[in-house]
């Protein structure tokens, strides 16, 4: 009698039939299984596959859907975002314009204002000179006008005349003694 090999397990066994593949229904079994498996696993792995391949188009679509809609989404607010640059920096431009301007304006006046200082700086000098002269005056015409007074006291007391009520508030306003014309101290 010849000696065949499993095909399952690889040992060596003596058939009891020509058509005999494994030595033991054990063996066969466990080959009937996994070839069970096996095509049943390939067919759950196709349908996986094919379910996979369906959803990853799907989400491919949809991705490509809303990149779309995202750089739609992205070049209006780049646009938006643009014009209120734009907007914002003409604005500024303007404001910048105005202020030189006002600027320029200004360094205008300060460059009359810079050439009437000799021009008002002498005429201080000369308002300052006329103060003094004027004070120079005044303090004369004081001087004189206390002689005038201290005269007219001394002729009223010589002829024996009383002064009248008039120069009397004049001398007392002035702070001069009827009695002797001498300031009050």
């Amino acid at each position: 009698m010849e000696t065949t090999t499993c095909r399952q397990c690889g040992t060596a066994f003596a058939p009891h039939r020509t058509t005999q593949k494994y030595c033991s229904t054990a063996c066969s079994r466990r080959r009937r299984d996994h070839e069970w498996r096996a095509r049943h696993h390939s067919e759950a792995t196709q349908s996986l596959r094919a379910q996979l391949e369906s959803t990853a188009v799907k989400y491919r679509i949809r991705s490509q859907e809303a990149a779309v809609e995202f750089h739609r989404l992205l070049d209006a607010a780049e646009r938006e975002a643009r014009d209120q640059l734009s907007f914002q920096a003409n604005r500024h431009e303007r404001e910048t314009e105005a202020l030189r301007t006002r600027l320029r304006d200004l360094a205008s006046i300060n460059v009359d204002i810079a050439c009437e200082i000799p021009e008002l700086k002498a005429q201080v000098t000369e308002l300052q000179l006329e103060n003094a002269r004027l004070i120079h005056s005044e303090r004369a015409d004081f001087q004189e006008l206390m002689q005038i007074a201290g005269r007219l006291f001394e002729l009223c007391s010589r002829l024996g005349l009383p002064l009248d009520k008039a120069t009397k508030e004049i001398f007392q306003r002035r702070g001069w003694r009827t009695n002797t014309l001498v300031p009050k101290q």
